[in-house]
């Protein structure tokens, strides 16, 4: 099932009982988005390719004290709408959730203009936002159901993709944290730290040296778990791998959660080049091309001794 899918089957059902949820949407093409619709007409706004007006809508939503989900692809939520963002979710402190689907190479198919490689920095820096990338259905739905209970502003960055299960799943208590672990941290382990569809990427080069590699899926990066530099400080290094440009960017994050408690460790980034590009035909293919393949990710591991 696609992320998607899973968070607004949620919503759906919890608009069995609560009429004061409101979901806007940019766009069409999605079964759970149809069914959603079908059930309640009053609390779906399709409000067209206008994702400045939406924000500006979901604003006025949440000002009356409603529970306030918008939707829409990832380069043009994170962009297109900052200043509408940040004026309403951030300057007023409204609980707007964010859909954004197709983070990263998503839309591999349909060029630069509709890759997402800067939406995580554009939206860390606006003061009040929480940060979300799930790696799978299951993680999903423990969001979508944070976000109904608590609403807040909150950014979720959905993966276009069927991602696989991760295992074992994330418990209760690593949901609380914003991380999940896999394998042990020491001072001979190197941690290769991700999140959304790259971390199975990591998870599946640590199986080729799991004495020597250890994975942490950072599925909540902001605000910065506050238990994880102390268990980072005592790794041999680390390396974060993020489908996003240079600045800004998952590494950027990691670091000034590390430093602001006197940690740090030897990191490396693995991440997309400083430019635009314009080649198409396939998200690994992209990712091959531009240094974020297992083999260029195990290569960076090798770098730290």
């Amino acid at each position: 099932m696609l992320q998607r899918d899973a968070f607004i089957q949620e919503i759906t059902k919890r608009l069995e009982k609560d009429k004061k949820i409101y979901f806007l949407s940019a766009d069409f093409g999605a079964a759970a988005l149809d069914t959603l619709r079908e059930k309640f007409p009053n609390n779906f706004l399709h409000c067209g390719i206008s994702e400045q007006a939406m924000l500006d809508v979901a604003a006025g939503l949440a000002l009356e004290g409603n529970k306030v989900f918008v939707y829409a692809m990832a380069p043009f939520i994170s962009l297109r709408s900052i200043e509408q963002t940040k004026c309403g979710a951030g300057l007023m402190n409204l609980p707007i959730c964010i859909l954004s689907v197709g983070i990263g190479l998503g839309y591999a198919d349909a060029g630069p203009t509709h890759y997402s490689t800067e939406d995580f920095a554009c939206i860390r820096s606006i003061v009040g936002s929480s940060i979300y990338t799930p790696s799978d259905v299951n993680l999903t739905k423990m969001i979508a159901h944070e976000m109904l209970e608590s609403p807040k502003f909150s950014y979720i960055r959905l993966d276009r993709e069927v991602l696989p299960d991760l295992a074992p799943q994330i418990s209760g208590n690593e949901y609380k944290e914003g991380y999940k672990i896999f394998g042990e941290i020491n001072e001979k382990k190197i941690v290769l730290i991700s999140h959304g569809k790259m971390i199975h990427k990591c998870l599946e080069i640590q199986k080729t040296n799991p004495n020597k590699l250890s994975c942490i899926d950072l599925f909540r990066s902001k605000p910065f778990p506050n238990s994880l530099p102390k268990k980072l400080s005592s790794c041999q290094g680390i390396v974060v791998v993020d489908e996003q440009t240079p600045s800004g960017n998952l590494s950027s994050c990691v670091f000034e959660g590390l430093s602001e408690q006197n940690i740090f460790p030897k990191i490396i980034t693995k991440c997309l080049p400083e430019m635009y590009f314009y080649e198409n035909g396939g998200r690994e293919f992209l990712l091959n091309k531009f240094g974020l393949s297992s083999n260029d990710i195990l290569e960076a591991t090798k770098k730290i001794a």
